[in-house]
């Protein structure tokens, strides 16, 4: 019997299942398909009920009425503009081959940002189990912001898919230092410096993360990063001289504030609910310190701070604070949709530290972080205190009331692109200061404000005054036509967007007989 029990059990070999069989014997291996299914689903789900039908906004008509221009003129157009023109000369060919109107371009930002799904989940499985990527993928389709922009004919998408692509070769290069992951991540860098001036800031927060690092590289990275900016360098030189040549976007640049410190918490707060109205803003934003020290207390409860994680938070918040100093010692510039790269990398974070709460509180905090999401969707898409709401549709509906006796004025003058986009009225369109749009904006000058006014309102009626973007003399155009003349009408289509009507003028009296 001790013998028996003594002997060791016959070995049992199993032979190893081919590739493509006993799928069932690993059902995991289908959860990132049902996630990418349900994340082109719900991208295309809201955009077809939240977002492709809204009003055209101002940034909207702008690339609108560029890529209406020969190629030639369209690279003129946006070297005295405050962009650069790959996403431009992309857009005016998509136009060509499928149509000029706004729903055709709206389709290719969300190309873009349909493209950008799988990109993203191959970063999140550089620091997240197939599982939790998975997981993070629906969060990342379910983003108010980025579908906000994902629906908006401008370059923030694009933006963001050469942001991951890039994200995706620099992880290759800090985990292999191959020469194609290299080669790679240079062909990025270059795309990503024609689509937009902030992925400057994405390629300096890259460049000092792997210096911070390069004793743990192989040897020569450092040579190749070198080597990398040279070739960023040479390929944008072209585009750069052209740029000073035309002047350096001198006359066309925004008048923006310098950034505050509630500027800076915003960006996070946006990227994560949405475009909120002030009070629910403030609400979130001053939620933050307490997510933060959520993520230290992870952090210090023996969580391990990888080198992709490590890079996750530099490119979450380097990009952002670089920007934010430089508005300030430069030039002011500091606008949420500027930030777009930032944002999968904060998802992707508060992801992470999430996972490292234990098994049941990481599924109902991540399961939180999605219904805040679909509920910061919903509310930003209904909402009508949406504060990047521009309704120049409805405002165009009611100028059009105006008759052939009356005028109507815009104010700031480039906002008369999305305002004429929808505009079929009778009465004759001006803005003011008088545009010729052949030169730059003019600039607005108080002494000369009643004079152009009087020759606005002469021989008129009514004055249909449409004000929005202010510009910091919006209040001064009020209150020069609220002070003299009688206002029988008042309308707000949406936040910052206002149609004024003003009485400057009688009808003739009509002869007897008449």
């Amino acid at each position: 019997m001790t013998a028996v029990l003594d002997t060791p059990p016959p070995t049992v070999r199993v032979r190893p299942a081919r590739p493509g069989r006993h799928a069932a014997a690993d059902p995991g291996r289908w959860v990132p398909v049902a996630a990418h299914a349900l994340a082109v689903v719900g991208v295309l789900a809201w955009s077809q009920l939240a977002f492709i039908g809204r009003s055209t906004r101002l940034d909207e008509a702008q690339s609108l009425w560029q890529t209406n221009h020969s190629y030639g003129r369209l690279l003129e157009l946006i070297a005295q503009d405050v962009h650069v023109p790959l996403y431009h000369l992309v857009l005016r060919t998509w136009r060509l081959v499928l149509g000029p109107d706004i729903g055709t371009a709206r389709a290719l930002s969300l190309v873009f940002l349909l493209a950008s799904l799988p990109v993203f989940y191959v970063v999140a499985r550089s620091v997240l189990s197939r599982g939790w990527a998975s997981a993070a993928l629906v969060v990342f389709a379910n983003s108010p912001f980025l579908l906000w922009y994902g629906n908006e004919a401008r370059m923030y998408s694009m933006l963001l898919l050469v942001t991951l692509l890039s994200q995706w070769a620099f992880l290759a290069v800090l985990r292999t230092g191959r020469a194609a992951a290299w080669t790679g991540y240079a062909a990025s860098a270059v795309v990503g410096a024609y689509v937009h001036y902030f992925f400057f800031f994405v390629l300096l927060a890259q460049g000092l993360f792997l210096l911070a690092v390069s004793r743990r590289l192989p040897r020569g990275s450092v040579l190749r990063l070198a080597g990398t900016a040279a070739a960023v360098a040479a390929a944008f030189l072209p585009w750069f001289l052209y740029f000073r040549a035309q002047g350096s976007a001198s006359e066309t640049r925004p008048q923006l504030p310098s950034p505050s410190s509630v500027d800076f918490s915003n960006v996070y707060s946006q990227f994560v609910f949405g475009f909120q109205s002030d009070a629910l803003n403030t609400t979130l934003v001053s939620a933050w310190p307490l997510l933060v020290l959520g993520a230290l207390l992870s952090v210090r409860n023996g969580s391990r701070l990888g080198r992709p994680t490590a890079y996750l938070l530099v490119a979450a918040f380097v990009p952002v604070l670089t920007a934010f100093v430089v508005s300030h010692l430069v030039t002011p510039f500091f606008l949420s949709r500027y930030m777009v790269p930032a944002a999968p990398a904060l998802l992707l974070l508060v992801v992470v530290f999430a996972t490292t709460l234990g098994p049941r509180t990481s599924r109902v905090l991540v399961g939180v972080l999605l219904a805040v999401t679909v509920a910061g969707t919903a509310v930003q898409a209904t909402s009508p205190d949406n504060p990047v709401e521009e309704d120049y549709r409805t405002a165009a509906t009611l100028a059009g009331e105006a008759g052939p006796r009356d005028v109507v004025v815009v104010s700031s003058p480039f906002t008369i692109y999305p305002f004429e986009y929808y505009y079929d009225g009778p009465a004759r369109v001006t803005t003011l200061p008088e545009w010729d749009r052949v030169e730059a904006a003019p600039p607005f000058d108080a002494a000369t404000l009643p004079e152009e006014a009087e020759a606005l309102v002469d021989g008129h009626q009514y004055v249909y005054l449409v004000l929005s973007y202010d510009q910091g003399y919006q209040d001064d155009v009020y209150q020069y036509f609220a002070g003299r003349y009688e206002q029988v009408a008042a309308h707000e289509p949406s936040d910052g967007l206002q149609v004024l009507v003003y009485r400057v003028g009688y009808a003739e009296p009509v002869p007897l007989g008449g």
